[in-house]
């Protein structure tokens, strides 16, 4: 489930090869904060709004799909400067940090799925009877560590084959792909049903 190509992972994707490894492993962060927001409002009790109620999944949906198109559009706005940005940490700054940390983070807490996981998914899992609250912490725990695991193997592959990225040729072909890609996933994003349709 983690590997399989979504929302965060594009988002996750663009950012390292717009900006190198430091901001893909920043973005990873703020995904991670996105799915900590989801499984507090799961033990909560509110994240099943998004599945009983079609107006908030309706709005999460088109949220999500709003950013990823934006995403989309800024990606090709500066096609020039893809994967040009430097790749030493310390030359990013504050603000670079923050966009990529806000990356991950919005496209993570602005994706209704995210709920099924903690609502459906994650009870499978545990003790005859609903289990304890630790147990609930446990799993969570696990599969955001499994989930930014797998994502900072995405983000050393992608790291490596930005180098490729010294033809400006290829930065503009991979910026027009990488738009293109985030575009699609917030138009699929904007059309796709809940689990009450």
């Amino acid at each position: 489930m983690v590997a399989a190509p979504g929302p965060s992972f594009m988002v996750l994707v663009n950012e390292t090869l717009r900006f190198g490894r430091g901001a893909g492993l920043v973005t990873i962060l703020g995904s991670s904060t996105g799915l900590l927001m989801w499984a507090a409002t799961s033990a909560l009790g509110l994240a099943a709004l998004t599945q009983t109620s079609p107006l908030v999944f309706t709005a999460f949906k088109l949220a999500g799909a709003a950013y990823l198109c934006y995403l989309a559009v800024m990606t090709v706005r500066n096609r020039w400067k893809f994967g040009h940005q430097p790749e030493a940490p310390e030359e990013y700054g504050a603000a670079d940090l923050w966009r990529s940390y806000r990356s991950g983070l919005v496209t993570s807490a602005a994706n209704p799925k995210m709920a099924t996981v903690y609502l459906a998914l994650i009870p499978q899992f545990l003790p005859a009877g609903g289990g304890s609250p630790a147990d609930v912490v446990t799993l969570t725990a696990v599969q955001i560590l499994i989930s930014a695991g797998w994502y900072a193997v995405v983000v050393t592959l992608v790291g490596l084959a930005r180098r490729l990225l010294a033809m400006p040729a290829m930065r503009v072909g991979l910026a027009w792909v990488s738009g293109a890609v985030l575009l699609l996933l917030g138009l699929r994003t904007a059309v796709m049903t809940g689990p009450m349709a």
